[in-house]
């Protein structure tokens, strides 16, 4: 709750995402590449160095009850940061993302592709700047994470960059989301 808030909803002072209601089979992968040093170990990475820290105090039982408590809250919903033209983002979701993150960037278990919506547009942003970097996704054992380091490459700029992330919080609102809850 210090980090991601009471409900969830995430803190971008610190750079903190909302985690709220995300799938437990997603919630317990991340956890385990954290632990694993697949996440969170490049020197670059400040946010993904404390999660990694945190995760690796957490035992087997506490993550189930940590991850059966978050996949339960409420997905929140959050303003749009990034003011971008989206029809290049929608493009390219629709082209190179839509195929694992399903149409509604509500992800899939079978290709361990996560769930895009609920996530902030900063944040969502962010991580994929970290895939085009190499920061994160790099591990030759994180099979999914190497998938997004490939996919990154089809953004060839900041500007289709802001514009994915920022379409993908616009999946968000057609979710249903309530500002808010």
């Amino acid at each position: 709750a210090q980090c991601h808030g009471a409900k969830g909803e995430g803190n971008p002072l610190i750079k903190s995402p909302s985690i709220a209601g995300l799938p437990d089979w997603y919630l317990l992968a991340q956890v385990e590449n954290f632990r694993a040093d697949r996440r969170g170990a490049h020197p670059q990475d400040p946010e993904g160095q404390l999660m990694r820290a945190i995760s690796k105090v957490l035992d087997a039982e506490q993550t189930r009850h940590v991850v059966a408590y978050v996949s339960k809250l409420p997905r929140q919903a959050h303003e749009a940061t990034i003011k971008v033209d989206l029809a290049a983002g929608k493009l390219l979701y629709e082209e190179r993302c839509m195929e694992c993150h399903r149409y509604n960037g509500e992800g899939e278990l079978v290709f361990g592709a996560a769930p895009l919506v609920g996530l902030q547009d900063w944040y969502l942003a962010s991580q994929l700047r970290k895939f085009k970097s190499g920061m994160r996704g790099a591990m030759k054992e994180d099979v999914n994470g190497q998938k997004m380091v490939f996919s990154a490459t089809f953004i060839e700029d900041e500007a289709t960059l802001k514009s994915v992330a920022a379409y993908l919080l616009t999946l968000s609102k057609d979710a249903g989301f309530v500002f808010g809850q």
